[in-house]
């Protein structure tokens, strides 16, 4: 298979297509083709910036903070400018206590959430271009230019990360700032034709796919994260004995699904007694539990309950086991050990093929699976 950098073909200035799912044919807002790596699971986005627009390739962080990348490769623009220590600029990219001003420009800590580390950066201003052929736009934005040091980790011709956060200064809410419209978030993560989008799920995919969605608050963190509350965990559509309600990060940095290790102890057990027709196997890292691959097994489904009983984030087929090869398929769900950030952080491979509307507006999330039906509507699982 190859790298999902060279997947990444789509032209920015021009209408992006879903496989088997067109979008809509008026695209209002600003559509990023997105890919994931073979080689390190991480999702890679498109965006042009600069006086005469250049390609820049960007790890996608749903929880990062802001758009950073390395200015010192590749063209550099002439309409960039760094930002005062004292404009309003640098007040709004302020991330806590760590906004300092040195030599009168503004310079912030810029944090790689891939591999936890961490550098200073200065921000800056310059254009993003975006739209279709017939319809181009523009957008002045801030960013911060960030050591080339701190690409460690990162996917192979990345030069930087798209921090999709709630942060005054992520891309999202710089683009609402600028459009006067509600804030929003629309995601679909595949292996080689997945977007993030500004506009919403019935802009960028059409009305029957936003009627589809299933939604569920979100719970009000002060990272910047998205995080949902999940009221209990089901295996084969039995209960798990774990006290809930559990928060639930939603990261595209983390590839499986990490539970605590009390929760995944539980789990664990009950899975393993699930998969009565799967013959159990030594575990192959990172995974903990690994059965022998057929096509006649069909392996428990996990379901995490949400606002209600009712209301259920289905986890089945390709979003829950993965092949390792040499006949062995291992759950996609690990041990994210005794002190996590959240309980449970629900990872990229459990996100590929939902639509995600992250209505910051209303402070909800919104998902459905996408079928491949004539009608290329997006319907939710049904329990």
């Amino acid at each position: 298979m190859a790298s999902c950098l060279n997947l990444v073909l789509f032209s920015f200035l021009s209408v992006v297509f879903i496989s088997n799912s067109q979008m809509s044919d008026s695209v209002n807002g600003v559509v990023f083709p997105v890919a994931r790596d073979v080689h390190t699971g991480q999702y890679i986005a498109q965006i042009l910036m600069g006086d005469s627009p250049e390609p820049v390739k960007l790890v996608v962080d749903l929880s990062g903070s802001l758009l950073w990348f390395d200015c010192s490769s590749g063209h550099v623009s002439s309409s960039r400018s760094l930002v005062s220590g004292s404009s309003s600029g640098c007040l709004k990219a302020k991330v806590g206590d760590e906004r300092v001003s040195r030599n009168a420009v503004c310079d912030l800590l810029v944090r790689n959430g891939d591999v936890g580390i961490a550098a200073r950066g200065e921000i800056a201003r310059d254009v993003l271009s975006f739209g279709s052929v017939s319809s181009p736009g523009t957008a002045d934005i801030l960013f911060a230019c960030a050591p080339p040091s701190l690409l460690r980790g990162l996917a192979s011709g990345a030069q930087g990360v798209m921090g999709l956060g709630k942060a005054q200064i992520s891309l999202p809410s710089q683009l609402a700032a600028q459009t006067n419209e509600r804030r929003r978030l629309t995601l679909y993560l595949s292996q080689s034709n997945g977007v993030a989008s500004t506009s919403s799920v019935e802009d960028v995919f059409g009305v029957a796919a936003s009627k589809s969605l299933v939604y569920t608050p979100l719970s009000s963190v002060s990272s910047g994260s998205y995080v949902i509350n999940v009221k209990s965990i089901r295996v084969n559509d039995k209960r798990l004995s774990v006290d809930g309600p559990l928060s639930v990060e939603l990261s595209t940095v983390v590839p499986y699904t990490m539970l605590e290790s009390s929760i995944f102890a539980v789990f664990a057990e009950a899975y393993t007694k699930a998969a009565t027709n799967a013959k159990s196997v030594s575990p192959v890292a990172p995974f903990s539990l690994c059965f022998t691959s057929s096509s006649e097994v069909d392996f428990p489904a996990v379901d995490l309950s949400l606002q209600s009983e009712m209301v259920r984030w289905r986890i089945h087929g390709r979003n829950l086991m993965v092949d390792v090869g040499g006949g062995v398929r291992c759950l996609g769900i690990v041990d994210g050990g005794s002190n996590p950030v959240s309980p449970i952080i629900m990872g990229g491979l459990q996100l590929e093929g939902f639509v995600l509307d992250f209505d910051l507006g209303n402070s909800m999330l919104g998902f459905g699976q996408r079928t491949r039906s004539t009608s290329e509507s997006l319907q939710p699982e049904s329990l």
